[in-house]
């Protein structure tokens, strides 16, 4: 028996190649906000830029592997013959981009409660006093 291989109507990768084009757009604001970032970063290190250096990197990771993801649609659109498998790849680039997304917040989310337990230990100390 003979497996046909699913292919998107035009209307539908034109829907998936919008998605893919926002999607590098983003990627690319992503990456020059984090170029910028890393910039100021390094031209303020004296002053605390090591958090303009961070964000820079995130920036930039994130935008990098929203490209991943864009061009994993994009190959979608652009082949024929395997736009199931190629929408897994793409769904598994989302994945990872979310991943991401999803452990940076969960650090970013650790890090102020430790901030927020210094703070309340801080105050506690300073009005005992």
């Amino acid at each position: 028996m003979e497996s046909r291989e699913y292919e998107f109507s035009s209307s539908q990768n034109e829907l998936i190649k919008n998605l893919a084009d926002k999607m590098r757009f983003v990627a690319a604001f992503l990456i020059g906000i984090g170029a910028l970032g890393i910039i100021g970063g390094l031209l303020s290190l004296r002053t605390g830029g090591v958090g303009n250096i961070i964000n820079g990197v995130v920036y930039i990771l994130t935008g990098i592997w929203t490209n991943s993801a864009s061009s994993a649609f994009r190959r979608i659109v652009e082949t024929s013959g395997s736009d199931i498998e190629n929408l897994m790849g793409a769904l598994g680039e989302l994945r990872k981009l979310y991943t991401l997304q999803y452990w940076l917040l969960i650090i970013a989310l650790i890090f102020i409660a430790i901030a927020l337990v210094f703070t309340v230990i801080f105050v506690a100390t300073t009005v005992g006093r």
